[in-house]
């Protein structure tokens, strides 16, 4: 067993132990997580019962509630923002290592997608605190070089029971073929996809490409889909839009208050038509409990 087998079983039995880590440790596993995100296309497409997560930002305690809960399922996708906004001190780097070490052991089960904060590298975002925290935590900017390393290898979007998934937003006037084909530094798909939010959103970001109702309903006729499950927009979580078929989850403590509130992840159960056919459930309170969420 070499000895990065040895820190992703540590960490799997134990996800505190992803505390206890130094540099070199997390070096050597991001290594392995680059090799294993590269063999990922943009299009990451998956079949069986889903739980998706929204934006964590730093919420490592939050991470490991829903792994704990939630891990029997047959994949766990998370639509990125993995860092920055921490609510405890290095929660971060706690919180994106774990996920890139579970990601290591369960290659299959675990999907990382792109958020706007790990694309920082291609358009820059504010407030972007990774760079430094890992300054601050080891004394030298080398770590967060690896970092984005495997910031760029994550894909974009995933593809499960009619649910399109991603970030922010879609890639007006692509099909599946392109979608399939695009890569995953693609500038114009970056942006779209991890930047853009729906017209009626009340955020201004200044970048990416705002879709109205018709924009998305036609994007998922020709992608062959149903539902669009996105995170980015912590104003709208909760809350499904455009005729129930785009539906904005946060799952960070920071944001549960926010929208319609909660710290929330969404599964499937069955064939899926519409966003309410997800099901939701709020760890806001600190138990899991199944959450009503708003149509407008």
């Amino acid at each position: 067993m070499s000895n990065g087998d040895e820190i992703v079983d540590s960490v799997i039995n134990d996800a505190d132990e992803v505390m206890s880590l130094d540099g070199s440790e997390i070096e050597e596993c991001l290594e392995r997580a680059v090799s294993i995100l590269e063999g990922e296309k943009a299009l990451v497409e998956l079949d069986g019962d889903v739980v998706f997560l929204g934006d964590t930002h730093g919420d490592f305690e939050t991470t490991k509630a829903v792994v704990e809960r939630f891990f029997d399922a047959d994949h766990l996708v998370f639509l990125g923002d993995y860092i920055d906004r921490e609510p405890s001190l290095w929660g971060s780097i706690y919180n994106l290592t774990y996920l890139l070490l579970l990601k290591c052991r369960f290659p299959e089960k675990i999907i990382l997608l792109k958020g706007n904060h790990e694309c920082n590298y291609a358009i820059p975002c504010f407030p972007y605190e990774f760079e430094g925290e890992i300054i601050r935590r080891f004394g030298s900017p080398r770590l967060h070089t690896k970092y984005v390393e495997v910031f760029s290898s994550m894909p974009l979007a995933a593809l499960v029971k009619n649910v399109f998934a991603a970030h922010g937003g879609i890639l007006k006037g692509a099909d599946l073929e392109c979608l399939r084909n695009i890569g995953k530094n693609d500038p114009v798909a970056l942006e779209s996809v991890v930047w853009s939010d729906p017209v009626i959103s009340p955020v201004f970001r200044g970048a990416g490409d705002p879709f109205t109702e018709e924009d998305l309903t036609q994007f998922l006729e020709r992608i062959q889909a149903k539902v669009f499950i996105r995170g980015h927009d912590y104003s709208t979580s909760g809350i499904s839009i455009y005729g129930d078929r785009c539906l904005t989850i946060f799952s960070s403590r920071r944001y549960k208050e926010m929208g319609n509130g909660g710290i929330l992840v969404a599964r499937t159960d069955g064939e899926i038509s519409r966003a309410s056919d997800l099901l939701l459930e709020d760890f806001s309170t600190g138990e899991w409990v199944q959450y009503e969420m708003v149509r407008r």
